[in-house]
């Protein structure tokens, strides 16, 4: 019984016109050869099945060839037989992979003086030459620099970027496009027709989706579907089972349950998905390929050609894509872009991939109504300030240098100003005298006695008024409330997004507990994230992302737990400063 050989293989291109998808590289190779314009070195660089070594090959056999017809290679020659059996001695061909070290490249430019034997070049293909390591390609720099006439190599690479720079310039390089849906469905066709098979439209175009812009791929994908046996017409059903692949009405009813919320829609289809024989992996990969072309037809509604879908199944996507609207896709397909990195470290991918679902349902990002509104508050409180400060600012300092009786005006805020108004509102404790002991200068630690009161004192405050003059109830500095900011906080999860992800990340860990004035307390799990929130960069990130959002400048502390009720220390602190008189008190952190 005669071994089968693979459609990749039996589908080979022998010549420059067979080549799917690279004419810009075919036609440029073609006129090379007919009008002797032949270099020394070649570098093919592209993804995977593209054609870089059937092109590597046709280019030797029409260098080689007898009878070239136009830049072609006649594959009648004996020449052509020859390199198309594996035999000529004057094509050799090297996978860098498994020789990539020095004592190889060694061996091979050992050969290269030596001519040809039956054809006019010598022809060197060295395949996946990044693997090369730093040593062997410094042996290969000198010949490529200073090649014999005869010899012609033709480098093929996926990765240009780990080939030396030095290499690269000695060099004619030429780059294979991924190929696009329509290309490799064209050729499916064919292929299936050629093997009297007859495949629905669907299929193609799933097939041609899953291939990711390699032909061999593809090819490789429909001998799987053609060895299942299937009768009669290949439907995209039957393709999507074998390949273990989401269909798209699956993909369309589980997005349809994240636009309207139905989590327990949402789990069951997850459930039956799983169930059918898709990886939690691949379908997290299809739902991610699906979100963009969501995204794709949200932003343009003629952009169905960039999907690779049909025409019917662009109409279903562009329908399904007006129920979003573009934030909500943009967080969608980053949460499963997430999910995804989560899941390749995970020993769970089914929990990743229904965590990852869930957490799009339950913490929404802001809706652009809810913006606006936001704004308007804003911007109304911004003008209410405006207006209402400076009258009374000049209220409070005017009144206060009439009180003085005739003493030079004092700044609103200084440490003597609020050291004279606190002796005069000093509480219950009586002044003791001048010469006694508690009439010297006292040292408070407030660090160590007073921690809750740290943030009130370090900014001057000793009395009921604040460093700029005014009472904390007034329209210059209105109150936040701790549920306020614990409402608004999906807001700055994702202010902080629009910073940096992995802030985002780190954010999440953590909630906000108490608020102080301008100070508010985050309480996040872990050390690990209180040390990456304190980065001073990430600080900046997190108050410039809640002045966005809350419209007011807020300090942040971090702490790895819920902090203790607030006591009366800062009271009693006022009192102390009141008694003895800002002038006699020294307060140190």
């Amino acid at each position: 019984m005669a071994q089968y050989q693979a459609l990749y293989r039996q589908w080979r291109p022998r010549t420059f016109a067979e080549v799917v998808g690279q004419e810009h590289i075919t036609r440029t190779l073609r006129n090379a050869l007919r009008t002797g314009r032949l270099v020394h070195a070649y570098l093919f660089c592209g993804p995977r099945g593209t054609g870089k070594t059937s092109t590597a090959k046709i280019l030797a056999r029409a260098i080689n060839c007898l009878a070239p017809r136009e830049g072609e290679p006649c594959n009648e020659c004996a020449n052509c037989r020859r390199i198309l059996a594996g035999n000529s001695l004057d094509v050799l061909e090297m996978d860098a992979a498994s020789n990539r070290g020095i004592d190889e490249i060694r061996n091979l430019i050992e050969k290269i003086p030596l001519g040809p034997v039956e054809g006019r070049y010598k022809v060197y293909i060295i395949d996946e030459v990044h693997m090369l390591t730093q040593e062997a390609f410094n042996a290969l720099l000198k010949t490529l620099e200073e090649p014999p006439a005869h010899a012609v190599f033709i480098l093929a690479t996926t990765e240009p970027r780990k080939v030396l720079p030095t290499i690269l310039s000695r060099c004619q390089r030429f780059d294979f496009h991924p190929l696009t849906v329509q290309a490799i469905a064209g050729r499916l066709q064919e292929v299936a027709a050629a093997n009297g098979v007859e495949i629905e439209p669907g299929a193609l175009s799933l097939l041609s989706r899953k291939a990711a812009g390699g032909l061999r791929d593809a090819l490789s994908l429909l001998d799987q579907i053609l060895a299942s046996g299937t009768r009669g017409p290949v439907t995209a059903g039957q393709v999507a089972v074998t390949l273990g692949t989401a269909r798209l009405d699956t993909l369309l009813a589980l997005t349809d349950a994240l636009a309207t919320g139905d989590g327990a829609g949402v789990l069951n289809l997850v459930d039956k998905a799983l169930a059918s024989g898709i990886e939690p992996r691949r379908l997290l990969e299809d739902l991610l390929d699906h979100t963009r072309n969501l995204l794709l037809l949200k932003v343009d509604p003629g952009a169905g050609s960039l999907t690779g879908l049909l025409p019917e199944e662009v109409e279903q996507v562009a329908a399904q894509a007006r129920q979003f609207d573009h934030h909500r896709l943009l967080d969608l397909m980053e949460r499963l872009q997430q999910g995804g990195a989560a899941l390749r470290r995970s020993n769970q991918p089914r929990v990743i991939l229904e965590m990852t679902l869930a957490g799009f349902l339950v913490a929404p990002g802001p809706s652009l109504e809810g913006l606006a509104r936001r704004v308007a508050e804003l911007e109304a409180r911004l003008a209410a300030l405006e207006g209402s400060a400076p009258s009374r600012t000049r209220e409070k300092v005017a009144t206060r240098n009439q009180g003085e009786g005739g003493r030079p005006p004092v700044a609103p805020g200084s440490r003597a100003d609020a050291g004279g108004q606190e002796r005069g509102n000093s509480g219950p404790l009586e002044a003791p005298g001048a010469g006694s002991p508690a009439g010297r200068a006292r040292v408070i630690n407030r660090s160590r006695e007073f921690p809750q009161a740290a943030g009130r004192d370090r900014a001057g405050l000793a009395g009921p008024e604040t460093a700029t003059g005014l009472e904390p109830g007034s329209p210059a500095s209105p109150g936040l409330e701790l549920a306020v900011v614990q409402e608004h906080w999906p807001e700055v999860l994702a202010a902080a997004r629009r910073e940096s992800i992995q802030l985002q990340a780190f954010l999440r860990e953590g909630e906000p507990v108490a608020i102080d004035g301008d100070t508010l307390t985050l309480a996040v799990k872990a050390d690990f994230h209180r040390g990456m929130l304190e980065q001073p960069g990430n600080r900046q990130k997190v108050e410039k992302a809640l002045a966005a959002v809350f419209g007011r400048p807020l300090k942040v502390v971090i702490t790895s737990g819920k902090p203790s009720p607030p006591g009366d220390t800062g009271d009693t602190l006022t009192r102390l400063v009141n008694f003895f008189g800002a002038d006699k008190v020294e307060i140190k952190d």
